[in-house]
């Protein structure tokens, strides 16, 4: 177990990074396990990366929960929209492990590039 959470350590720092460098707009990336444990976290930060990633893996389940009350399948983003930027929420797994990956954006960001890009770093870091 533990040379899987080292690797998935390590998985999550790399696509961390690659998001922020990737993401045009992002302030910042956070990479949870799906019950609030920060794994990793890339970008100058905007409040406390840990805080954050036990807010948002709240906000995942409860997303998980309407998605289940409502019948219509299992959430894959979720999105925050505040008047001075964005909070873009991806529920994934990750061979087994339930992740919750959370790009901060500023509020021009095109959502529909931040879903790719975050599809891309859920397929990347399977296929590692």
């Amino acid at each position: 177990m533990f040379s899987l959470r080292s690797s998935l350590s390590e998985q999550s720092h790399n696509a961390a990074r690659a998001l922020f460098a990737e993401i045009d707009g992002a302030r910042s990336v956070v990479v949870a396990t799906a019950d609030g444990f920060e794994l990793a976290q890339a970008g100058p930060g905007h409040g406390d990366a840990s805080r954050l990633a036990a807010m948002v893996s709240s906000f995942a389940a409860l997303g998980d929960a309407a998605s289940r009350e409502s019948n219509i399948g299992t959430p894959r983003c979720l999105v925050i929209e505040s008047t001075d930027g964005r909070l873009l929420v991806r529920c994934m797994q990750v061979r087994g492990q339930s992740l919750v990956v959370v790009v901060l954006a500023d509020k021009k960001v095109l959502l529909g590039l931040v879903w790719h890009q975050l599809a891309l770093a859920e397929k990347l870091m399977n296929a590692e």
